[in-house]
């Protein structure tokens, strides 16, 4: 059964969601090598754009903590 541009939409923003707890919690993490820091990095800065892009500029911040701490 296809999902209505409105089920894609909240699947997406979910996921997206999901993605950000998880690199929250590898920023706080010493023993994730540095290469994989900065490819979550990388994809937090696509999620970020996007997100900006639909409306969703609200959780812009927390996102660009994220991004920041991912770095140290």
């Amino acid at each position: 059964m296809p999902l209505t541009p409105e089920q894609n939409e909240r699947l997406a923003l979910h996921s997206a969601f999901a993605i950000h707890q998880i690199a929250k919690w590898i920023a706080t993490r010493s023993d994730v090598p540095n290469d994989v820091r900065d490819r979550l990095s990388v994809h937090m800065a696509a999620i970020e754009g996007v997100l900006v892009t639909t409306g969703h500029d609200w959780i812009r911040p927390e996102i660009e903590a994220t991004e920041q701490a991912l770095h140290t």
